[in-house]
């Protein structure tokens, strides 16, 4: 599925969509051009999709204009249909650069369908930083009885001497990853694990999500220095 070509043509849509908010009559033509990306739709997708088609819009102006009712329930009721079944919300298109980039299939399984929702987006952070906290326990081989900066501080410590996992021979290099992943776990795990948040949009939430995403490949690829220590 080209989904490139598929993002377009759902952007041409929502254009006719304020189009038909925005004026009462309009060009038969728009019919004509809403029917035809309808069809090209169908054909990247592979569905049939004729019953999403405008047919018998009543016509004024001696055959040149139609009301926008007759485009507005179809086109409406399309919309929908692909922002549920293609995940072709608004804010996903835009940022969805972003979003491919994340490669860890545990975060992104746990991630993606909050990240398409509407709203609530302190939900994203919440798992993305569980994820995070889980890869570094089962890493290191530790009890579920660490958590938070507490897990942190054992696991990732900044002193090489003492650390379970090691990030890097580069002692600078080491104790900055710790420094974040501790931050992490103060600034974003803690509030979004006991407290509820509207604030955070879902470009904030991709970021961060994105940046742990990288975070979990370091984590990866640390050496176990020694096991329950």
């Amino acid at each position: 599925m080209d989904r490139a070509e598929l993002e377009k043509l759902y952007g041409r849509l929502k254009g006719m969509r304020d189009l038909s908010y925005a004026q009462h009559y309009f060009s038969i033509k728009v019919i004509d051009d809403y029917n035809n990306v309808v069809e090209k739709i169908s054909k990247i997708i592979n569905e049939n999709l004729e019953d999403f088609k405008v047919v018998n819009a009543p016509i004024y102006m001696g055959g040149k204009e139609t009301n926008s009712q007759s485009l507005q329930s179809k086109l409406l009721q399309f919309l929908s249909y692909l922002e549920y079944g293609y995940k072709l919300l608004e804010k996903v298109i835009e940022i969805g650069s972003v979003y491919n980039s994340i490669v860890d299939d545990e975060l992104r399984a746990r991630c993606s369908d909050i990240l398409s929702a509407p709203s609530n987006f302190d939900r994203v952070i919440n798992q993305a930083t569980l994820v995070l906290e889980d890869r570094i326990r089962t890493k290191a081989g530790v009890g579920k009885d660490l958590v938070g900066v507490n897990l942190v501080n054992k696991v990732l410590n900044s002193d090489m001497d003492r650390t379970i996992l090691l990030v890097s021979d580069s002692s600078e290099e080491h104790e900055g990853i710790c420094h974040i992943c501790r931050g992490i776990m103060l600034s974003f795990r803690n509030p979004t694990h006991h407290f509820l948040s509207d604030d955070i949009t879902r470009e904030d939430a991709l970021k961060l999500t994105a940046f742990i995403d990288y975070l979990l490949k370091i984590i990866n690829e640390c050496k176990i220095i020694e096991k329950n220590k």
